[in-house]
């Protein structure tokens, strides 16, 4: 139908023009039931609503904008990010939002240069995927735009976020190769990169601390420099038989390494990544993917354990989930909904691959 009106929906629905309006203006006096039947006879009729007059009306610009630092789009990790955006751009349509992307690189956080898209008054508010430099987002809170971290937090500031639960997933990786019998574990991450790369290095910690394997300094492995950028792994002279390393891409260039030195993975030394990202069911092990992702281990005790017969053992997060939170909160703080500050913390779950198994008896 050409030019659909709120009369036509109204005609359709045999209600009111006004209640049309305030089921697709978001306003008070309709109920829920009537505001869902209108929008969905809005969206199979076609009709557009007129975001410059609603937002000049109620004195809004309906664009959010995401800012993503450029050295998580530099290589493969981008995935994760992008497919972020992705689910979070979709989230914010559902309620009439356009989003605006923008990367951030080093050398404007050195510069205090602020991305362009927050210096004309176009935004309601932004999303920061990722985490930045402190300074640098200290500079970004001045600018006085409603804003939510995701993927990262900072409990010096006063922001919404929502992030991954990394302290408990980790713990639960940790104990599950515990359980297959290994005790000299390493941790593979830079820990004062980000926050989130130090909460999975805790959960490492916890893990050991429970059950009582002894720490070992030369056990935490650094992989990226100050740039943020992977770097060469130094691996230790008393190899560990099994790696926890914070995500996916560093678990992948871990293993090519150790078959380079001849070790294989898991007969030798298992390892383990964090994402579920794409490269985590083929990567580096080069293996045929066999279905049964929703099989359980075979332990009463890990309900949060998924199974799968190839790739890398990791951690799944719901990436969906975590932009529906972020989604929510930033509403709510448009809204002006709520005056206190929220972090939420979306679990994952564990899910296992080939590249884990038992530990190897020592002779």
């Amino acid at each position: 139908m050409a030019n659909v009106t709120m009369r036509d929906i109204a005609e359709k629905l045999g209600v009111s023009i006004v209640s049309v309006s305030k089921a697709l203006t978001g306003k008070e006096g309709v109920s829920e039931e009537l505001r869902e039947k209108v929008k969905k006879e809005a969206d199979r009729l076609g009709y557009r609503y007129n975001l410059g007059a609603k937002g000049l009306k109620e004195g809004r610009n309906y664009n959010v904008g995401v800012i993503i630092p450029s050295y998580y789009t530099d290589d493969t990790s981008n995935a994760f990010y992008m497919k972020m955006y992705q689910c979070v751009a979709k989230c914010l349509t559902n309620y009439d939002y356009a989003t605006m992307l923008e990367l951030v690189d080093t050398r404007m956080q050195e510069m205090m240069i602020l991305p362009q898209i927050v210096g004309d008054n176009r935004l309601d508010g932004l999303i920061l995927m990722g985490e930045l430099d402190e300074t640098y987002l200290k500079r970004l809170k001045q600018m006085n735009i409603p804003m939510i971290y995701m993927d990262f937090y900072d409990l010096s500031m006063e922001t919404d976020s929502v992030s991954m639960d990394n302290i408990s997933a980790e713990y639960k990786m940790t104990e599950y190769l515990i359980e297959l019998g290994h005790k000299k574990i390493a941790y593979v991450g830079s820990i004062n990169a980000t926050t989130s790369i130090m909460d999975r290095y805790l959960g490492y910690r916890r893990a050991l601390h429970h059950y009582n394997i002894l720490y070992r300094e030369d056990y935490l492995i650094e992989d990226r420099g100050e740039d943020r950028l992977f770097k060469e792994l130094a691996l230790p002279e008393d190899m560990p038989t099994a790696f926890v390393c914070n995500n996916d891409e560093i678990a992948c260039i871990l293993i090519e390494k150790l078959e380079k030195m001849g070790y294989s993975v898991p007969e030798d030394i298992s390892v383990c990544g964090y994402d579920d990202s794409s490269m985590a069911l083929s990567g580096n092990l080069r293996l045929t993917t066999i279905a049964h992702p929703q099989e359980r281990l075979g332990f009463d005790n890990y309900p949060f354990i998924r199974r799968n017969a190839s790739g890398l053992t990791t951690v799944d997060v719901d990436i969906a989930m975590m932009a529906s939170e972020g989604v929510e909160l930033l509403l709510e703080r448009l809204n002006d909904k709520r005056e206190t500050f929220v972090r939420r913390v979306v679990s994952g779950h564990i899910v296992i691959r080939k590249s884990t198994g038992k530990a190897a008896t020592e002779p």
